[in-house]
């Protein structure tokens, strides 16, 4: 996700300093390369992230040659990752006592939409500092929308993906329920991408649903878990019991301890054999 939004904003004209934990920012070309986080943010009015949770978040920003390291006053950063709202919270106020601005961004979409700037931001923070970001926010995506302060943008994505994980869980057992029942499976995504539930997550999977192309992953099952653990722990921070979204979210824990964790999210329908949906 990280270097189809930095190759976006490069394209909208703001000049960066990227740094990443792999090599995915080598395909970025014509865009300068950092050795350290620090380095990465250190000339710049707008330090954005793009991780995979609150504890990489926590490294980058404030670890070893992190973001974050003084001189940070009158910066703004952005963390576009899931990371739940309590860490969301947490890193406004240590980046606030060093003078610092923050946005929590993440993001709705996967790969496709991130390369096409069709993302939708669900931003918390202060309404100044999100309109001054709007620039940012409009390279990546097509819509922002601006749920309360700091956390709320992580709260609006943690209930988001905890209704994106029953939807996935009704998606494969269904679709593997039709088939036991004789149905094809041509016949059923077609029902499913262009009936009365569609939705662009199922349209945007027809095609590898329908090939059953599972290796090159838009977005991983382990992730939805993750998601749906930040989810358990917000009702759990509420006192609130959901029983629907605690069997989607076992479901996917089995997936992944079955060792589907490092495919595209829609294998987990390879949980279910012929007896079992």
């Amino acid at each position: 996700m990280g270097a189809p939004m930095a190759a976006r904003l490069a394209g909208a004209g703001f000049s960066l300093r990227v740094w990443n934990r792999s090599a995915r920012a080598d395909a970025l070309p014509g865009v300068e390369r950092a050795a350290t986080p620090h380095q990465a943010a250190q000339w710049a009015d707008v330090v954005c992230a793009m991780l995979t949770g609150a504890d990489a978040v926590e490294d980058v920003f404030f670890g070893a040659d992190g973001a974050a390291q003084e001189p940070v006053t009158g910066k703004r950063f952005v963390d576009f990752s899931t990371s739940g709202p309590r860490a969301a919270r947490a890193v406004a106020a240590r980046l606030g006592a060093r003078g610092a601005r923050f946005v929590d961004a993440p993001v709705s979409g996967t790969r496709g939409p991130a390369e096409r700037g069709e993302l939708v931001v669900l931003a918390g923070g202060e309404l100044e500092d999100v309109a001054a970001l709007a620039p940012v926010f409009t390279a990546v995506g097509k819509r922002t929308l601006h749920a309360g302060p700091v956390g709320a943008g992580q709260a609006l994505k943690v209930v988001l993906n905890g209704l994106g994980c029953q939807h996935l869980m009704a998606f494969a057992s269904m679709l593997r329920l039709g088939e036991r029942a004789g149905l094809t499976r041509e016949v059923l995504v077609h029902a499913f991408t262009e009936g009365a539930f569609a939705t662009p997550a199922y349209r945007g999977k027809a095609e590898r649903v329908l090939a059953s192309r599972y290796d090159d992953p838009d977005f991983v099952l382990e992730l939805v878990l993750r998601d749906a653990e930040l989810c358990a722990e917000l009702q759990a921070e509420l006192g609130v019991v959901m029983p629907t979204h605690a069997a989607a979210r076992a479901e996917v824990r089995r997936a992944v301890e079955a060792g589907l964790g490092e495919k595209d999210l829609f294998v987990v329908e390879e949980l279910y054999t012929k007896d079992e949906v």
